[in-house]
């Protein structure tokens, strides 16, 4: 994560370049749009439900900071008003930036906003309650909650790419995707990655998913939590070949477009 501060007269420049016509709350988010929201309106009603699933799911109580969605009408709109705040980004399509005051969503209008929509926000939700969380666990828990909700258990287009890729031998590597500090480090490989090992966890069985859930609530807590993959390792036997028998025997095979996760990123702001 790239930590820094914004200062105000920053912000102040950043916002006289937009031109909000709609905005609308939803939960701890409020939304202002530079295009009219429509039927976007639905996915301001999904992310309402979103901290709900995110705390019945990992068992976490998400924090009651509020978090600002900024929706742009243009890359170009985008660009332009991040390059008063956080230029070193406007070359990402998405993104999450953690403020002293507020966290902050930036998105911009093209054919799979949505999903870059519920991604960084998933980022906000949980930056919200935990102090930290890894980058590739950060990454695959907004990759698991970046689909509609009806796609995440068994129809998420990481499914049937991962199940091409072990026709091809493919294997997970779960220690060198926990030694990647920088999303420049994270290829799209590692996206996938990150996703299946969330998935695995969280639906291989009870214990499996007993381990995630004890990880985050010990980065709650406060409580060092270590590598995951010591975790993973001493309570799950055979860890990466049953993620790979997990993946070959689950669910549906979906070869959807997915956009490029490269674009995204996350700046965590003092």
């Amino acid at each position: 994560m790239l930590l820094l501060s914004i200062p105000l007269t920053s912000v102040a420049t950043a916002d006289t370049s937009a031109n909000w016509v709609d905005h609308a709350s939803a939960g701890p988010f409020t939304c202002r749009s530079e295009f009219r929201l429509g039927s976007g309106r639905e996915l301001l009603d999904e992310l309402a439900q979103l901290g709900a699933d995110i705390e019945r799911i990992l068992e976490l109580r998400t924090g009651e900071e509020p978090i600002q969605l900024n929706l742009f009408r243009s890359r170009r709109r985008y660009a332009k008003y991040l390059s008063h705040r956080v230029p070193e980004a406007i070359n990402r399509r998405a993104l999450y930036v953690r403020g002293p005051d507020m966290g902050r969503v930036y998105v911009y209008k093209h054919w799979s906003y949505a999903t870059d929509v519920r991604h960084e926000c998933t980022h906000a939700l949980l930056h919200s309650t935990l102090p930290f969380v890894p980058l590739w666990l950060d990454e695959g828990l907004a990759e698991y909650f970046e689909v509609k909700a009806s796609k995440r258990v068994d129809d998420h287009p990481h499914l049937g790419s991962l199940k091409t890729r072990l026709l091809f031998g493919w294997k997970p590597d779960l220690t060198s995707l926990e030694s990647k500090r920088s999303f420049s480090e994270l290829t799209e490989e590692g996206y996938r990655e990150s996703w299946a090992w969330v998935h695995f966890l969280l639906h291989r069985s009870a214990a499996t998913r007993k381990v995630l859930v004890a990880y985050l609530r010990d980065i709650d807590s406060g409580r060092p939590p270590g590598p995951l993959s010591q975790r993973i390792g001493q309570e799950i036997p055979n860890a990466e070949g049953q993620l790979i028998d997990h993946l070959k025997g689950w669910g549906k095979v979906t070869f959807s477009r997915t956009p490029s996760r490269r674009r995204f990123g996350s700046v965590l702001g003092n």
